[in-house]
């Protein structure tokens, strides 16, 4: 089991002459019958660098992301998988699934994008030579085959004390969340940072810094897939 993968960019060491990677898009989508995609990564170091490409399945437990090597006959497949870029090249990445029929639950993957180290020479003798750190360039991005009914409802409410904001994903698709906050009376009860992705009936809870002001209505403001501007959320009644 993977974990610790998920940050859109993680640099794990860094040199002068580090390899930089660019991908685009840096989230993929497929319709229900759709049978692939692309997207296409570039190298913008001026020293040539290999390419790796793996599909992991994606699942929360416990609040947390778990990542497992994608296998059987619902994996993505990946063409090419390992290819060499020199500097200032670009490759065309394709990702497809064996079968194009819909289904009723949305597919889950997060593609793992990342520089293979060389392994270097050594000129003099290792007891002169100085201590090297292999380069490592990681970028994690998010695949989704889409439900044959795509819905997408996000729940935000307080719950019944009025000291807990809480977010439900009543769709039938991820939500992203990148930021949302709760207010009332000038002051903040509640902030989300994000991104936090939200699975098909997950929910989320946030406490609340202070209690909600009784007789004035929290303003809840979102930005993510499903923004909310300025929306009044009625407090519990007493």
């Amino acid at each position: 089991m993977h974990k610790h993968l998920l940050a859109a960019l993680i640099l794990l060491a860094t040199t002068a002459n580090a390899a930089s990677l660019t991908v685009n898009p840096i989230r993929l989508e497929l319709g229900a019958k759709q049978a692939a995609t692309s997207m296409t990564i570039g190298n913008a170091a001026d020293t040539p660098t290999t390419v790796q490409v793996s599909a992991y399945h994606w699942r929360h437990q416990d609040g947390s992301d778990q990542l497992e090597p994608a296998t059987g006959a619902d994996a993505p497949i990946i063409t090419p998988p390992m290819f060499r870029l020199a500097p200032g090249a670009s490759q065309i990445v394709r990702i497809g699934f064996a079968g194009g029929q819909s289904s009723d639950d949305e597919g889950r993957w997060r593609l793992i994008v990342e520089e293979v180290p060389q392994p270097q020479v050594q000129a003099v003798p290792v007891a002169l030579a100085p201590m090297q750190i292999a380069t490592r360039l990681r970028v994690s991005m998010p695949l989704f085959r889409l439900p044959a009914v795509t819905r997408s409802a996000l729940d935000w409410r307080l719950d019944r004390d009025g000291s807990t904001l809480v977010v439900a994903n009543r769709g039938s698709t991820t939500e992203r969340i990148d930021r949302a906050q709760l207010s009332a009376a000038g002051s903040t009860l509640a902030s989300v940072t994000g991104p936090v992705y939200l699975f098909p009936g997950e929910a989320r809870q946030y406490p609340l810094s202070m209690p909600a002001p009784s007789g004035t209505p929290a303003r809840l403001n979102v930005q993510g897939s499903v923004p909310v501007d300025d929306h009044a959320l009625a407090l519990p009644a007493e």
